[in-house]
């Protein structure tokens, strides 16, 4: 076994986020409780060196007065835990409401029509048949303006089985995900932490 501090304290943290698979228990409880402590404390950390770095450094070693303006507006934000003053925190928010209403359009620009472009393809092979089929099935089984035809209810048959077929490719996907994080971490137990195998 190693002599690794770190390594240690990471394997038995591993273990008793592991003992859930026995039953759930105080160990396991006391680790989570741990894990999400730790995380929140590495989230107010790093918020407060990104505030630090990108806005009070630019402004007061740089000289840079346009950060000013987002300082205030961040600073207002907290108006909302002065009683009688709740109604600034209003103007922060609005910008932010509109600026995130900005940010979703580009957003649909870029998911929306690019997702139609990337469909608008020559059906000089099998597998551009495939996607152009799946998708406009896809899209049928969604419409329902019109009572179906024999046509538009065999489309949509086809679109669900495509939908089926996706979600379950996706599953699939975040379950290869998970079971990677799953060698990855037996890999650290018995390899870095009991140096059984060799990495």
């Amino acid at each position: 076994m190693t002599t690794n501090i770190g390594t240690w304290i990471g394997a038995i943290c591993t273990l008793a986020m592991f003992s859930f698979l026995v039953k759930e228990n105080k160990v396991f409880r006391s680790f989570q409780h741990l894990y999400v402590g730790v995380a929140a404390g590495y989230g107010i950390v790093f918020q407060f060196n990104s505030i630090k770095n990108v806005a009070w450094d630019p402004l007061t070693k740089k000289g840079d007065m346009l950060w000013i303006v987002p300082i205030i507006l961040g600073l207002l934000l907290f108006s909302r835990f002065i009683r009688g003053y709740q109604w600034i925190s209003r103007w922060p928010l609005a910008f932010l409401m509109g600026l995130g209403a900005g940010l979703s359009m580009k957003a649909i620009e870029s998911d929306f029509v690019r997702q139609v472009q990337a469909s608008l393809i020559t059906l000089t092979k099998l597998d551009n048949i495939i996607i152009v089929v799946g998708t406009v099935t896809a899209l049928a089984y969604f419409y329902f303006t019109v009572k179906p035809s024999k046509a538009l209810s065999g489309a949509s048959m086809i679109g669900r089985y495509v939908l089926m077929m996706t979600f379950g490719a996706a599953f699939g996907n975040a379950v290869m995900g998970r079971i990677s994080l799953l060698i990855g971490q037996m890999q650290f137990l018995f390899g870095d932490w009991i140096l059984l195998i060799k990495r």
